[in-house]
């Protein structure tokens, strides 16, 4: 009986420490990738800044001359990655319903979702 209890506690020992352990996956990036992925994240970043900003304004953290400096600050840094993210866009021939916007393929004369004709 001593013996199954020690091996129980050495298996969980086992399964909680094994992470510890072991190095994790290096993920491959390729360079298109990546700057697609720093744009975004700066994008994410303005947004919770401004987000944050308004929150703090709200609740009395910032005074309000502080509030009109910060934010026109973040709005522009938004901007400027908005713009050059839509600047490194790929063009794409993808067909889209005018009827509600779902994605349709070259094919489709009328649209999966609504039915509606697709005019090409």
């Amino acid at each position: 009986m001593i013996g199954v209890e020690i091996l129980l506690v050495l298996v969980v020992m086992t399964a909680i420490g094994y992470p510890l352990f072991v190095q994790p996956k290096a993920v491959e990036v390729t360079e298109d990738g990546d700057e697609y992925h720093r744009l975004v994240s700066a994008k994410e970043s303005a947004f919770v800044a401004l987000r944050d900003l308004e929150f703090d304004f709200k609740t009395g953290k910032l005074d309000e001359e502080d509030y009109d400096q910060l934010k026109s600050r973040y709005e522009s840094e938004a901007v400027a990655v908005l713009k050059e993210i839509d600047a490194n866009q790929k063009p794409t021939d993808a067909i889209f319903c005018t009827s509600c916007g779902a994605k349709a393929e070259a094919k489709d004369k009328f649209c999966r979702s609504c039915g509606s004709h697709i005019p090409k």
